[in-house]
């Protein structure tokens, strides 16, 4: 059995939503709506200010470091600032790099270690044997 109070109702909102858009045409009406909407806004408006104007200084600084903060970031974004933008670039670099050498890392953490240690000292060893191999200039005493 169909729900005949659904269509019902729904009849009732067309008829109404009819009635008022027939209502609007009449201009005197719709000048008076809006007369009364722009007294009401005009209302809300005053109170909102009135209720909010005794914000506290410490509200306010805040809010005027965090509109400087946001103008900074605006212009290190544009490019107007340089160095946050090397600063983010370099820091971008250093956890790509250490991505990929987490990922691409041939061994063992512990083996790549002891790898760096005795290039280091051989390296350390050679420098040491050719400074010592070296030629006197004449300038010693």
């Amino acid at each position: 059995m169909p729900d005949f109070s659904s269509s019902t109702s729904t009849k009732d909102w067309v008829r109404l939503a009819a009635k008022i858009g027939l209502l609007f045409t009449e201009p005197k009406v719709r000048a008076a709506i809006g007369d009364q909407i722009k007294e009401s806004v005009g209302n809300m408006s005053d109170t909102v200010s009135s209720k909010y104007s005794d914000i506290s200084e410490s509200v306010a600084d805040k809010y005027e470091d965090a509109a400087d903060r946001l103008e900074a970031a605006a212009e290190a974004l544009q490019g107007k600032s340089a160095w946050p933008s090397h600063l983010a670039g370099f820091l971008l670099g250093v956890g790509v790099g250490a991505g990929l050498g987490i990922l691409l890392a041939p061994a063992a953490g512990s083996e790549i270690r002891q790898t760096v240690r005795d290039r280091a000292t051989e390296v350390t060893d050679r420098i040491r044997r050719s400074v010592t191999s070296m030629p006197s200039t004449g300038t010693e005493p």
